[in-house]
């Protein structure tokens, strides 16, 4: 009897860690612990110089209490969501709740989820081709530079890429099974991805689909299995939706960047058909979000100037490891499934309207499955010019990207060139092992070397160049908005590069990166440094604000009202907790609260002062403008018609200049 994966060279006995002959045991244990621990310095070691104060605020907000921390409350207060299901923040805020809020507290729990990844990702390509696969998918997992970037920060991306390390793990058992109850599995932690980053976590079920209709088993059987564990999946996924929908608003947040208060919107629209721009923009319905870091649209997006060098190493490897794959005749159903799944990541990040680098981390599972398999079968073959192909593409791709589109990086050409003059000696290795049909660990260690050293040196570099608000690998063009969409399409400039002066997540608008951690200068337009800082780190005048409050508005419901998000994260940081109103929500623009919202929390003492800095009505600091569909900042008469403008407006009109205050433009209201 045959397996699901049985092929005329793999018998059924087993998958394919049975056959250890290419790697001795010993060598795969010390392998995987060597692994694991370069894996945890390059995200772990030395972190906490930089944070993105936005999403630190959220994860001490959400310690506060656990209803912050079901909806993902923005304030500590729970007036206002951010603009996610808050699944990534879940075990920030408990490592906050329990080690207390530091930079340390809020980005360690991502270094460990991707050095999680990079091990379960190492397990699962051992199963597939054996430990040269594991140890080669794991190595390409953790020197992937973007994820390494992301990892040391508090985006909210890694918790996503383990959760496709994990569906991936599961998924492996489900079609060497033809198990239901592992596919059912695998549709949990996809349904665990969506609770971290939305609608891209469905993206795996194409490729998972396809590869189980590929197993041995009746239709009958494929397509019920399929059901079952879609049926589960889907409904785990909307939990946190449904629950929300269902508790009445003055009982919960307002759903942050939404226009009706509703979750479905926030899901489907701000962060679904939102992010594709003008193509799929109703700004009747919902709100536009596409951030200007990764260049146009276009087939050859992910090696343009801004993408290269974040993730494009190993993307031409990974389509050379497809071809390699079906010519082999690796089992059918796990070429399928990593293919589609390679294929609809890289489909999507590249018609996306915008989005930041970091986005495209998450295709560093499927790309370590494709390029360790391919590898480890070709080496078991004895497929000579298979491995060849692997180790001449990725170093024609290191070259191109060192010549082309290295961000500026002085070491970029000499690492390039350092990979080429590698692969040139593990190719005559190869050779000469192919030669004399004998095994050669030596050049199976050279070759995998070749195939990551330009990576894994960005990598390393990246661990020196901490930056949470826009995290790029090796800190290069990291508030890059342009590009155009062809590869390699010229150099970007080093760090410190202007940007094109569209808002993006967490980033002063056209201001470059600034120095991680420390005392910041004035935010850009905001009194006395009352703005958002690019990388982090409270200044003397948020200290001085926050103690100013604190002694003059004890006991109120919030310390102040402040006009956004980014705005009142600084003075959430600054006084550990405190609660400050975050009129208009994360980009300045949420009804909430709404002008006759806003007068009942004055008239009830809830709110006495206002910080009511910014001209635009937008507020102090805040990256973005209200909203027009597609990411660009509004004008002062648009911005002056939003819910933040009007109260702005009231607020100057009828509360009282405080003269007496350590920053300029606070008003109070108790009159």
């Amino acid at each position: 009897m045959t397996t699901a994966f049985a092929s005329p060279t793999h018998p059924a006995s087993g998958t394919v860690a049975r056959s250890t002959a290419l790697l001795p045991r010993r060598v795969w244990t010390i392998g995987a612990i060597v692994l694991t621990l370069g894996a945890l310095a390059l995200t772990a070691w030395g972190v906490g110089g930089s944070m993105s104060d936005y999403y630190a605020s959220i994860a001490l907000s959400m310690s506060e209490s656990w209803s912050n921390f079901f909806f993902g409350a923005l304030d500590p207060a729970g007036t206002v969501t951010l603009d996610k299901i808050p699944g990534s923040f879940w075990i920030p805020a408990l490592f906050v709740k329990a080690f207390g809020f530091s930079p340390w507290a809020v980005i360690v729990p991502n270094a460990l989820a991707a050095t999680a990844s990079v091990v379960i990702t190492a397990f699962t390509a051992r199963r597939w081709a054996g430990p040269v696969a594991g140890l080669t998918a794991g190595g390409i997992v953790a020197t992937t530079p973007i994820l390494v970037a992301v990892a040391r920060s508090n985006q909210p991306e890694t918790f996503f890429v383990l959760c496709l390390a994990l569906t991936a793990w599961a998924a492996t058992k489900a079609l060497e099974r033809r198990s239901l109850g592992w596919l059912v599995l695998a549709g949990v932690f996809i349904a665990a991805g969506f609770q971290t980053y939305m609608l891209e976590a469905w993206a795996v079920w194409p490729a998972l689909a396809a590869a189980y209709l590929c197993t041995r088993q009746s239709w009958r059987r494929r397509l019920g299995h399929l059901a079952v564990a879609g049926t589960v999946s889907l409904a785990l996924s909307l939990t946190w939706i449904v629950a929300v929908s269902l508790i009445p608003a003055s009982d919960r947040p307002y759903v942050g960047s939404t226009l009706t208060d509703s979750p479905w919107e926030m899901v489907f629209g701000y962060n679904g058909l939102g992010r594709f721009g003008t193509s799929t923009a109703d700004a009747s319905a919902y709100r536009s979000f596409t951030p200007p870091f990764s260049g146009e649209p276009s087939a050859l997006r992910l090696l343009n100037e801004n993408l290269a060098a974040q993730i494009g190493w190993m993307l031409p490897v990974a389509v050379a490891a497809v071809v390699i794959l079906f010519v082999l005749r690796f089992r059918r159903a796990l070429t399928v499934f990593a293919a589609v799944w390679f294929a609809t990541f890289a489909a999507m990040f590249s018609v996306v309207a915008g989005m930041h680098q970091f986005y495209t981390a998450a295709l560093a599972v499927p790309t370590a499955l494709l390029i360790g398999t391919a590898f480890a079968q070709a080496r078991r073959r004895r497929a000579l010019w298979a491995q060849l192909v692997l180790v001449g593409t990725a170093a024609a791709t290191a070259v191109g990207i060192g010549l082309f589109a290295n961000g500026g990086a002085a070491f970029a050409v000499p690492t390039a060139l350092a990979q080429l003059v590698l692969a040139l000696v593990a190719g005559v290795l190869l050779a000469w092992e192919w030669r004399r049909a004998a095994r050669m660990p030596l050049a199976a260690a050279v070759a995998a070397v070749a195939l990551v050293l330009s990576p894994a040196v960005w990598s390393a570099v990246t661990v020196t160049t901490p930056n949470s608000t826009n995290p790029v690998a090796a800190g290069v063009a990291a508030m890059s908005g342009g590009g155009g969409g062809g590869g390699f399409a010229g150099a970007a400039p080093a760090t410190g590069r202007r940007g094109t002066g569209s808002p993006g997540h967490g980033a002063q608008t056209g201001v470059g990166p600034a120095p991680a951690g420390g005392t910041t200068t004035p935010g850009r337009g905001a009194p006395n440094g009352v703005g958002l800082a690019p990388t982090g780190g409270t200044t003397t005048a948020d200290t001085q604000t926050v103690a100013w409050l604190a002694a003059h508005a004890d006991g109120r419901t919030y310390r102040a009202a402040v006009f956004g998000a980014q705005a009142a994260a600084r003075l959430i940081i600054a006084s550990d907790g405190g609660s400050f109103l975050p009129i208009g929500g994360f980009n300045g623009g949420d009804p909430v609260p709404t002008l006759d919202a806003f007068q009942r929390l004055v008239a009830n003492g809830d709110v006495v002062y206002v910080i009511a800095a910014g001209g635009d009505g937008r507020g102090v600091g805040t990256a973005f403008g209200a909203g027009n569909g597609n990411g660009a900042r509004t004008s002062t008469a648009a911005a002056a018609a939003t819910t933040s403008g009007e109260i702005r407006s009231w607020v100057l009109a009828n509360c009282s200049a405080v003269t007496d205050a350590p920053i300029s433009d606070l008003y109070d209201c108790a009159g």
